[in-house]
């Protein structure tokens, strides 16, 4: 199993991108982390070892490209496909019409390709879902999903998504959240 330095934890904990407590995300589930989506990958080094230790998970795959829907993403997504063997391009979504696609010029990139769809956060999942839709219906083949930490379920469509924090914070329905039995505290809500 791909797993994170722990000293990468440490300074991320000590310059406050991930803060412990109690949270319920957009998606409803409560977790014991809120993790500063905005700068989480601010910091080259922890980015660099995060998107490493993310392309280590998924190096068997024989993936050609990495694909992200969002701008946050797409930064995680460029360490992740330097680090694979051989090195994968890279692509994001771009808005279009109220949706997300892919350039024109950069479909063939995926294109009858192996693509690992790659986000630093997945909130409810919806966003990456009808990017996968998107990748898909270029006649790509999605070989996974890879993520700093997931709030949704364990699976976005039919991937089982790779949660690298999840393995230290789990994210738990409202009706099986052990944070919420601890504690008669309400959690703190996150904006996404």
């Amino acid at each position: 199993m791909a797993t994170l330095d722990p000293t990468i934890m440490t300074d991320l904990k000590r310059d406050g991108l991930v803060r412990e407590g109690h949270f319920v995300y957009r998606s409803g589930r409560h977790s014991g982390v809120l993790l500063d989506r905005d700068r989480l990958l601010a910091d080259p080094s922890s980015a660099s070892h995060m998107g490493y230790v993310l392309a280590k998970r998924f190096f068997t795959d024989h993936v050609a490209t990495v694909a992200a829907p969002s701008i946050w993403g797409a930064g995680l997504a460029q360490w992740v496909g330097y680090f694979l063997e051989p090195r994968a391009k890279v692509v994001y979504a771009t808005p279009k019409g109220g949706g997300l696609t892919i350039a024109e010029n950069a479909a063939e990139l995926v294109r009858g390709q192996r693509v690992l769809l790659v986000d630093n956060l997945i909130i409810s999942g919806e966003t990456l879902g009808r990017f996968g839709t998107v990748i898909e219906e270029l006649g790509a083949e999605v070989v996974g999903v890879g993520t700093l930490w997931n709030s949704s379920d364990e699976h976005v469509g039919d991937h089982t998504v790779f949660g690298l924090l999840n393995t230290l914070y789990e994210s738990y329905p409202v009706d099986r959240c052990p944070l919420c039995a601890e504690s008669d505290l309400a959690p703190r809500i996150v904006g996404y």
